[in-house]
């Protein structure tokens, strides 16, 4: 998993929307890609314009993710997202500002409204987990 300080650094030197998008491409390939036993509907996130699945698990307190989309950008944001809440208790991940921390990622031109409600339904799911 890519460390918040090292990506933020990596988005925040963007330039240009092609620097930006180059980059979430590339972030991409750093994100492992699920099995189609763990592509099933109640892993699906509701609401992302492009196929996006979201696993969570609990150990010890600690929440860690897994991803998937049918789409490179925005496997490039969900690298981004899990980088944010990796391995933090779920009181922690309740806590942050996450649409914040995103925006402080430069990744707002990349964000079109039915983007940004796919984004919105994916951290919904990441700060209030069903039990």
């Amino acid at each position: 998993m890519t460390d918040t300080i090292h990506l933020k650094a990596q988005l925040q030197a963007c330039r240009s929307k092609e620097d930006t998008f180059k980059t979430l491409v590339t972030l991409s390939k750093t994100l492992p890609r699920l099995s189609a036993e763990e592509k099933i509907e109640d892993n699906k996130v509701k609401g992302c314009e492009s196929a996006v699945w979201l696993i969570i698990e609990e150990n010890h307190g600690l929440h860690h993710f897994k991803a998937d989309s049918d789409a490179k950008l925005m496997r490039g944001v969900l690298v981004a997202i899990l980088s944010l809440v990796e391995g933090k208790t779920l009181a922690d991940i309740q806590q942050m500002d996450l649409k914040a921390e995103l925006a402080e990622l430069n990744l707002s031109s990349y964000l079109t409204s039915s983007r940004t409600n796919g984004v919105l339904a994916i951290l919904e799911k990441i700060q209030v987990p069903k039990q």
